[in-house]
């Protein structure tokens, strides 16, 4: 890779020509800051992240020891927005921490706030010196960025945002669910019911893996046992409540009903655990008519649950993106890697001890 003194002999000037140049100091003419810049770019020149992130660290008086800011793009409008889903406030906790291990300190920039635009983002960033970025859950459909992607070393974590391939950690979907569904057949649940958002059914949320789990887990079993999911409309936020396919204003519950009393499911394995406001609509109580857990984590602890280790998320994502400034990796990479973090089974109150049942369980493809 051509450094400043390549970029010097070709241009017949000095090392110190150029890097000021580089810096876009007013000593040197425009005419000059223009060639260099004209030649480093034929060049194929980069300037090495943490050189960048150490002389503004010098020009402004840091400690050396602080390796400068890790951006953390978030597609809400605030902090107290993005906060409102407790898993997402877990995995931006994962994120600093590892960020303070590391020395580096992380900064959000909230995408939909008053007059955020991609382009405005992308002068913030640069002119800061901010070379390395996370893009952080939540992701409602692919997103596009219109922003000079070379200038970054960045990482995407789930499958929702950038339409070109970037390095990404992503919550094992598919892991996560084979492993609550096997948790609750061994509990003794032989009718374990599936409630997800159509959004994660029918194919446009690619990457999302738990509808790929429901079919592995239902063709091992026996056919008498085997229920279709039900696909709700969207699925909850925090402070919301279900909304089913089919629901009217005047009979919003009605789809779930016919559902539930035509399929007669023991356990539900739901997202967030909202719906047993549906159920307790009916007359039923959890656990003692109907088991329930969920896949993504609820409002309340005493759920059993997937615990999907945001904060583990949130880790390996700052750390993928340190590893690749060290190493001056700029831009979307060639060969893009996706790591997968598997979450654990955690028990509560919502489901309750049976006879263990043997045989039948789905395993995860190896």
């Amino acid at each position: 890779m051509p450094n400043q003194r390549d970029i010097a002999k070709k241009l017949g000037t000095t090392q110190a020509t150029v890097s000021m140049a580089l810096r876009e100091d007013p000593s040197i003419s425009k005419e000059m800051r223009e060639r260099v810049r004209q030649t480093a770019d034929e060049m194929g020149y980069q300037q090495n992240a943490y050189v960048k992130v150490l002389m503004s660290q010098v020009r402004s008086g840091r400690k050396i020891s602080d390796k400068g800011v890790i951006g953390l793009l978030v597609a809400t409008r605030s902090l107290a927005d993005w906060h409102e889903v407790t898993s997402y406030r877990i995995f931006h906790q994962g994120v600093v921490q590892r960020g303070k291990e590391l020395g580096f300190r992380v900064e959000p920039f909230f995408i939909q706030q008053k007059d955020m635009t991609p382009a405005r983002l992308d002068r913030i960033l640069q002119a800061r010196g901010i070379t390395g970025i996370i893009l952080a859950p939540p992701y409602h459909g692919n997103r596009s960025l219109q922003m000079d992607w070379r200038a970054y070393s960045a990482v995407g974590v789930g499958y929702g945002w950038e339409a070109q391939e970037l390095n990404r950690v992503v919550y094992d979907n598919l892991q996560n669910f084979i492993t609550a569904f096997n948790e609750l057949r061994k509990l003794g649940y032989k009718r374990i019911g599936t409630v997800l958002g159509e959004t994660f059914t029918y194919g446009n949320r690619y990457g999302t893996k738990w509808y790929t789990g429901f079919l592995e887990c239902q063709n091992a079993l026996p056919k008498k046992q085997r229920i279709p999911v039900f696909a709700g409309q969207n699925q909850p936020g925090e402070n919301q409540v279900p909304v089913f396919a089919g629901a009217s204003d005047q009979n919003p519950l009605e789809p779930f009903r016919i559902w539930f009393e035509k399929w007669k499911p023991d356990a539900l394995l739901t997202l967030t655990g909202k719906e047993i406001q549906w159920l307790e609509r009916l007359g039923l109580n959890v656990p003692a008519d109907v088991g329930m857990a969920c896949l993504s984590q609820p409002s309340e602890d005493h759920f059993a649950r997937i615990e999907e280790k945001g904060d583990i998320v949130g880790a390996t994502a700052l750390e993928m993106v340190a590893a690749q400034m060290g190493r001056n990796e700029l831009g979307p990479p060639v060969h893009p890697k996706v790591t997968m973090i598997e979450g654990r089974w955690v028990s509560g109150r919502t489901t309750k001890a049976q006879k263990s049942v043997t045989g039948g369980e789905p395993k995860a493809n190896s």
